[in-house]
């Protein structure tokens, strides 16, 4: 009889951490109606949650994050994204709050590139020192569009996927390619964004998301306070139109994070690219990059005690710390008003104009090849 009895009490404790085992691993997928498009095209939010009270929104427009909530250092969750929260703001607002970006993200000079002996002139949306530029895929990018969406369910994950075709000729652009998208957050409050293309014709393709951060969470405050680090010796000095032009050292500018740092440590130091920039907006060239996926920043919030690692299989990092925004531009923040330096991209990338530029590694796919990059963001909290 006590026999009977201890080996249903040992079975009962062994049912209950398989049990407890599962409920660690679950990350919940739900999906709601966000809205119409003036054109009359519904739209979609995705919500990812683990049990840990982390999260992720989700809209098939633009294949766009909305929200990310992650916890501080005492467990308090509130969302680190800056943006939009209506359908009407981001339809009719600033693009490129939280989006796809692509066909190519950041700009291609004079907005026209060759390959394999043929020029192919874009469609511009940027003038900038007396030239036309291509910036983030044009008029209608990849952000513009509503794409299918799918959820997907995994030990430990789940996500979505987002497709689009992008049409043969879209906004100069030659060949037809699947474009996939796929938002993972995990049990371990990583979110991880997947990147897949093919195409029927040689094209070229840096396909990005282009979310600002703000660690500090929904209160409005400045991310220059943040402490940021960079796997980085090197980054690109751009020219009057915001292309690439020179590849300098780090060492004793502005652009020295090799250690961690205020991003605005040296932000009054006299030099070019913050003169042509007009602020700390720039791009760095990732350390020992091969391909594989490596870390190549930290951004943390001492306030929060929330940080993230930016992991990324890219040879660039892009980033941003919102010195345009302010509040008569941009009234409608989810949680009032954006002002200026109240948020920060984390963009992975290859190089910008790197279609023109031969010292970059490529961005041209060809017909039979598969375009695959991946990025996670891994949070955490101290």
């Amino acid at each position: 009889m006590f026999d009977t009895i201890m080996k249903n009490f040992y079975l009962s404790i062994l049912l209950g951490a398989v049990l407890f085992a599962g409920c660690e691993n679950q990350v919940s997928v739900t999906s709601e109606p966000f809205g119409r498009l003036s054109t009359g095209e519904e739209v979609t939010l995705w919500r990812l949650k683990n049990n840990r009270g982390a999260s992720v929104e989700l809209i098939d427009y633009g294949s766009r994050i909305v929200k990310i909530c992650m916890p501080d250092r005492d467990g308090g969750i509130d969302d680190v994204v800056v943006g939009y929260g209506s359908l009407s703001s981001f339809e009719n607002g600033d693009r490129y709050f939280g989006p796809v970006i692509g066909r190519f993200g950041n700009r291609i000079d004079h907005a026209s590139f060759e390959l394999d002996g043929v020029r192919y002139d874009l469609v511009a949306n940027e003038k900038l020192g007396g030239e036309s530029v291509q910036c983030h895929g044009g008029i209608m990018g990849f952000d513009r569009f509503v794409w299918s969406g799918e959820a997907i369910k995994e030990k430990g994950r789940s996500g979505v996927r987002f497709y689009r075709l992008s049409p043969d000729g879209e906004q100069g652009f030659p060949g037809n390619m699947h474009a996939y998208v796929t938002y993972w957050l995990s049990s371990d409050n990583v979110v991880k964004i997947e990147y897949e293309a093919t195409t029927d014709k040689a094209t070229v393709v840096n396909l990005s998301n282009h979310t600002f951060f703000n660690l500090r969470g929904s209160v409005p405050s400045n991310v220059m306070e943040h402490i940021f680090q960079v796997e980085a010796d090197t980054c690109i000095q751009n020219n009057a139109h915001y292309c690439p032009d020179l590849i300098l050292p780090v060492e004793g500018t502005p652009f020295d994070f090799r250690e961690p740092h205020r991003i605005d440590y040296r932000i009054d130091q006299p030099h070019e690219h913050l003169r042509i920039m007009k602020g700390m907006s720039a791009c760095w060239a990732v350390r020992d990059w091969d391909g594989s996926l490596r870390k190549a920043a930290d951004l943390y919030d001492e306030v929060s005690g929330r940080g993230v690692e930016t992991w990324t299989t890219e040879p660039a990092l892009l980033t941003y710390t919102g010195r345009g925004l302010n509040p008569k531009k941009y009234p409608d923040g989810k949680y009032g008003p954006l002002c200026k330096f109240a948020g920060m991209l984390l963009e992975t990338i290859h190089f910008p104009d790197s279609p023109n530029q031969d010292r970059f590694p490529s961005t041209v796919l060809r017909p039979g090849d598969k375009y695959y990059s991946t990025t996670e963001y891994r949070f955490y909290a101290k």
